[in-house]
């Protein structure tokens, strides 16, 4: 079984807003409203869980409004100390115990299902329990982002997938390069580059 968890705890302070980040508005939308319409376009995924804490309490409440008629979303209540430490509660879910898992943030708005079922596509062909997926620092450039991490081989995208309860497992790494990965919405910056991206493909 494929379980997604999307990670929707943060207080996410560049914002510069009183609104939770993973309601912050775009075109009349929360921003976790597009990631959760991507998991449940996903073929391959099972089942959807939404870790929320202290500090994203609306967002408990919209999820669980908007997942009242759908029982594949469910709500996780996690301490809030930090985006490694709720990743760590949450997987300690007996539940979760043999089961891939596919973690994403609540602020990717172009995610699609077809991306997610590519990324779980290219995790059943590897022989490792872990994947974590990057975006050339290329893309960035191309559409004019400042990338927040960089590492030898690119850049998180904010989207990995282990089995089980431990986050510290042998990975592959795949690099996409896909805008659709790459901007992630950090700061109000980001939501410009996002109208402009969404102009430009007349969405």
């Amino acid at each position: 079984m494929v379980i997604a968890l999307v990670m929707a705890g943060g207080k996410g302070t560049r914002m510069n807003s009183d609104h939770e980040k993973p309601l912050t508005m775009v075109r009349g939308k929360p921003l976790i409203h597009y990631v959760l319409g991507a998991l449940q376009d996903a073929l391959l995924v099972d089942r959807i869980f939404v870790a929320t804490s202290p500090q994203t309490h609306e967002t408990k409440l919209f999820v669980k409004d908007l997942s009242a008629d759908e029982n594949e979303i469910s709500v996780l209540s996690t301490p809030g100390a930090g985006y490694i430490e709720d990743l760590s509660y949450a997987l300690s879910r007996d539940d979760f115990a043999n089961e891939t898992i596919l973690t994403i943030t609540s602020d990717l708005p172009l995610i699609t299902g077809k991306i997610i079922d590519q990324v779980l596509e290219e995790y059943q062909k590897s022989s490792k329990p872990a994947m974590s997926v990057l975006v050339p620092v290329e893309i960035f450039c191309e559409h004019g982002l400042k990338p927040s991490l960089v590492l030898e081989k690119g850049v998180p995208s904010g989207l990995n997938i282990l089995r089980g309860k431990d986050t510290q497992q042998d990975e592959e790494v795949l690099v996409l390069g896909k805008i659709e990965l790459a901007l992630n919405i950090n700061s109000p910056e980001d939501i410009i580059s996002l109208e402009k991206l969404w102009g430009n493909h007349g969405r």
